[in-house]
C-alpha cells in the first residue's frame, strides 16, 4: 500500500511538472498596427503572437468571429499569417474557425517541423501533427479577389521540453524516489 502511494504521489510531482494548456480567446490581446498598409498587423495574447506574413493584409477585430483575418484589395491573393511563441517550441491543439467569406472555405495550416493541415468547416477543429512547432503558418488556400476567414479561439499547449520543473517540484519527485527506495529496502530485509 505504501508503494502505490509513493507511486501516486511520484505521478502527480511528474504531471505538475509538464506543459499547460493556454487558449487564446482573441479579444483580451494586444494588437500592434492595425489596419496599416505598410506595416505588419500583430496581435499578442499570453507570450503568443499571431502576426500578418505580407504588408497590407490584414485582421479586424469583431469581424467573423473575435478576429477576422483576411487581404486587402491591394493585396488580391494569398493571405497568409503566422503564430509562434517567440522561438519557443509549442503544441498547436484545436483551432475555433468562426467563418469563411469572399469565397474562402478552406485553410492550410504549416508548422516548422514540415507538417501540414488543410481545415475546412467552422467550429473547434482537431489540429494533427503541430507539436513541438516553433511557429505555425496558416494559409487561405483561394486565390484571386479579396478571402477571409474568422477565428474565434486557439488552443495551444505550451511543450514541456520549454519548461523547466519548479525547485518544490522537483524536491517532491526526490522525496517520492527516496520513500520508494526506503519501501522497497524495508520488504528485501
Amino acid at each position: 500500500m505504501k508503494k502505490l502511494a509513493c507511486l501516486a504521489a511520484l505521478a502527480l510531482c511528474v504531471s505538475a511538472a509538464q506543459a499547460t494548456p493556454v487558449t487564446l480567446d482573441m479579444t483580451s490581446g494586444t494588437n500592434a498596427n492595425n489596419n496599416g498598409s505598410v506595416v505588419f498587423d500583430t496581435y499578442t495574447e499570453d507570450g503568443f503572437r499571431l502576426r500578418m506574413v505580407r504588408a497590407g493584409d490584414h485582421y479586424d477585430p469583431n469581424f467573423i468571429g473575435d478576429i477576422g483575418i483576411h487581404n486587402g484589395f491591394q493585396n488580391p491573393d494569398d493571405v497568409s499569417w503566422v503564430l509562434d511563441f517567440f522561438g519557443a517550441s509549442f503544441n498547436l491543439v484545436n483551432l475555433n474557425i468562426a467563418g469563411f467569406n469572399d469565397g474562402a472555405t478552406s485553410i492550410t495550416l504549416t508548422g516548422s517541423n514540415g507538417a501540414t493541415q488543410t481545415l475546412s468547416g467552422t467550429g473547434p477543429l482537431a489540429i494533427f501533427g503541430m507539436a513541438g512547432v516553433t511557429s505555425v503558418t496558416f494559409n487561405i488556400d483561394q486565390d484571386g479577389g479579396t478571402q477571409g476567414v474568422g477565428i474565434s479561439e486557439i488552443n495551444v499547449d505550451t511543450a514541456p521540453s520549454q519548461q523547466l520543473p519548479l525547485p518544490g517540484t522537483l524536491g517532491l519527485i526526490g522525496l517520492g524516489l527516496s520513500a520508494l527506495g526506503i519501501a522497497r529496502r524495508r520488504t528485501a530485509i
